[in-house]
């Protein structure tokens, strides 16, 4: 599956974000990656490639979620999780990511 319009968004916008550590910013990496799993509700989802961290001004990751939605299709969700918060909003991101749904 290929992600075109996502990628160019990303870079054109996301700054590195910074963590003290290595092991704090994988810690942080597989708690975002948690929540939104879990925030997509698909079926068999896995986390996508394609991420965007931005500064501590701005403290969201967008992570790209696909699997099956209730009628086993194919679905893709943009997951965006606030740092500070550690709250998480999901929306349908197949189209908008420039995604055919299978």
């Amino acid at each position: 599956m290929k992600h075109i319009a996502l990628p160019l968004l990303m870079a054109a916008i996301a700054t590195p974000a910074s963590a003290s550590t290595p092991a704090a910013w994988d810690q942080m990496n597989r708690r975002v990656e948690r929540a939104c799993i879990v925030a997509s509700g698909l079926l068999q989802p896995r986390i996508v490639e394609d991420k965007a961290s931005f500064s501590d001004r701005l403290p969201i990751e967008l992570r790209i979620v696909e699997g099956y939605n209730r009628e086993s299709v194919m679905d893709v969700k943009l997951c965006a999780y606030d740092r500070r918060s550690r709250r998480v909003a999901i929306t349908d991101g197949a189209g908008r990511l420039g995604v055919n749904r299978r």
